[in-house]
């Protein structure tokens, strides 16, 4: 009797995933199913969250992880805050997305709040560190 090592594997086949298992080194299939694209990307997404967060340095991390924690955290993208903003306000972005004047203008209080909690933020480690001002 012929016992073959197998692994499993996944692959994308045109609008479907294909998952199984196949002989080792080989692209000899011992099983496989077919499962169309937006069933598993449904099926994926349905389980993932997606969450942001700002670092010290303005630079935006997205990451997406699993709901039950058995896959770790994926980034995402990266990005700096005025590299986002830049694509918010471009002119192309701006007609796309519809916006208006108030918009903008609550855009920019969002902006200037977080400027504000910034340079508090300053404030409070250079008076509790005796740091010079930046």
């Amino acid at each position: 009797m012929n016992h073959r090592q197998l692994e499993p594997f996944a692959e994308i086949t045109g609008d479907a995933y294909r998952f199984g298992y196949r002989a080792i080194g080989t692209d000899d299939y011992f099983s496989t199913i077919d499962v169309p694209t937006s069933i598993v990307e449904r099926a994926v997404l349905t389980r993932a969250s997606l969450a942001a967060r700002v670092d010290p340095d303005g630079t935006v991390i997205s990451h997406m992880s699993q709901a039950n924690g058995n896959v770790p955290d994926i980034s995402t993208d990266v990005a700096s805050i005025d590299a986002l903003v830049q694509r918010a306000v471009n002119a192309d972005n701006l007609r796309l997305e519809e916006a208006t004047v108030a918009d903008l203008g609550t855009l920019l209080r969002r902006l200037e709040d977080s400027v504000t909690l910034v340079k508090g933020a300053i404030s409070q480690m250079t008076s509790d560190k005796g740091q010079t001002s930046i």
